[in-house]
């Protein structure tokens, strides 16, 4: 890989110091090329006076194409040929123009074709010349051929004509053959029922054959030169036999296959027995794998149950300073399926039940049982929403105590409209001011700590408190 880099690191060398010594013959070029930049700009003038009047003769090409096409389109015969002459011509006049064209730029560009450009206009002009040449030749060859074209269709009328009298007869000739073709197909149903008639009847005499030799055990033919012509009446033998064959048909048919599906039947009876002992033994599993969870969710429920009302008295009596309360299950028998009835009574009130209590009183039963039951399992964090509305002074300050004894291991968001709350037990508030009418702003005030954010607060119209 090493000898191939060097290898191309040369090559790139070589191709350098090539392209320094042609940059240099370029430079000396364009100098050549200042030089004779006026002469080429006379040139150019005359080269573009030129360019017109091929032009007008390019014009005049194609309208005498435009006129041959039209022409060629009349031409129903030869239609393909003249649209591959005609892409000829255009591909001839599309050429002139690039190459017009392109003189036109170089001319432009004063690059180093000048020489050329003069070869270019000399073939241009013997190009045009030539296109005019083949124009004239195509034109009378068009001659001949819309001659040619009208001969051909003055014939092809005629052949048309003979083809409608030749279509009249044909169709004439349908007609009677579709009448011979119903006809034969009217006898051929005949014939095939017939056919159809007699096999049925072959059949039923072969049955009838194979019938009495199958239970006779004897040709048929021996069967009837044995038989004794008998003197009763036909009548009577048929009833005799119409008898037997009814108490042949009493009899019913006989199952050959009766010991088979005996035994079949058996053996899916087994089958449907040892499912059904299968099916009973999951039940059995089931119902005491249902008896086991029913249990020990019991037992865990009122293990949970006991330790929640253990610290809802517990808070009760912290947060009342004192009174009852306790929770009942409504069914002991059945403590995973029925309510919880809360009891509470604070200090100087009879026990009732909560629905009786003020709002203060319900407000701060329901953060006795939030308390409790954080006790029993704690929370990472607990949002609060106007809970200390319905509180008085003294209430709102047992509230903050328990906010800040349990901010210890939980974080709280409280919304509150009360200053003493914020600012007791908030860690940070969050607020939303209005210092400019219909304009709001959010204002954060870190209570310990580093401050949260530097702007001046205004009137908060509610703020949040974070402990």
């Amino acid at each position: 890989r090493h000898a191939d880099v060097e290898r191309a690191l040369q090559r790139a060398e070589r191709d350098v110091q090539e392209a320094a010594e042609l940059a240099g013959r370029l430079a000396r070029r364009c100098d050549e090329l200042r030089s004779t930049l006026l002469a080429l700009d006379e040139q150019g003038n005359a080269l573009r006076a030129a360019a017109a009047e091929r032009q007008t003769d390019i014009a005049n090409a194609r309208a005498a194409l435009a006129e041959a096409e039209a022409e060629q389109e009349r031409a129903r015969e030869q239609r393909a040929a003249w649209q591959v002459e005609q892409a000829q011509v255009h591909a001839r006049v599309q050429v002139a123009a690039d190459r017009e064209h392109r003189l036109v730029e170089e001319l432009r560009a004063a690059s180093e074709r000048l020489d050329s450009l003069g070869a270019e206009l000399g073939g241009l002009s013997a190009g045009d010349a030539e296109l005019a040449e083949q124009t004239a030749a195509w034109q009378t060859d068009l001659d001949a051929r819309l001659a040619a074209l009208s001969d051909g269709e003055q014939r092809l009328a005629d052949a048309e004509r003979s083809v409608a009298t030749t279509d009249a007869a044909l169709t004439e000739a349908e007609h009677a053959l579709d009448r011979a073709r119903h006809e034969g197909t009217a006898v051929a149903d005949e014939l095939h029922h017939a056919e159809l008639r007699y096999t049925e009847l072959s059949g039923r005499r072969t049955a009838i054959r194979e019938r009495l030799e199958a239970e006779w055990r004897r040709p048929l033919d021996e069967m009837v030169a044995a038989a004794e012509p008998l003197e009763l009446d036909d009548d009577a033998l048929r009833a005799e036999t119409e008898g037997l064959r009814q108490q042949i048909e009493e009899l019913g048919a006989v199952n050959v296959l009766a010991i088979e599906e005996h035994d079949e039947t058996v053996k899916r009876l087994e089958f449907l027995t040892a499912q059904r002992d299968d099916l009973t033994a999951a039940k059995t599993a089931l119902t005491q794998a249902i008896r086991e969870i029913d249990a020990t969710a019991r037992e865990m429920f009122l293990q949970t149950f006991v330790q929640v009302r253990d610290h809802f008295r517990q808070i009760f009596m912290t947060l009342f300073g004192g009174g009852e309360c306790d929770l009942r299950l409504e069914n002991p028998e059945a403590p995973l399926d029925c309510d919880i009835e809360i009891h509470a009574s604070p200090r100087g009130k009879r026990t009732q039940r909560i629905h009786l209590l003020s709002s203060g009183e319900r407000a701060l039963v329901a953060l006795s049982l939030l308390f409790g039951i954080f006790l029993t399992k704690p929370s990472p964090f607990c949002l609060l929403d106007e809970v200390d509305a319905p509180l008085d002074d003294a209430n709102i300050g047992r509230f903050v105590r328990m906010l800040t004894e349990f901010k210890k291991k939980t974080q709280f968001i409280v919304i509150t409209h009360n200053p003493r709350t914020t600012t007791e037990a908030a860690d940070a508030v969050y607020g939303v001011t209005m210092q400019e009418p219909g304009v709001s702003s959010l204002v954060s005030v870190r209570m310990k700590g580093a401050p949260v954010d530097d702007t001046a607060p205004g009137e908060p119209a509610e703020t949040a408190a974070t402990a």
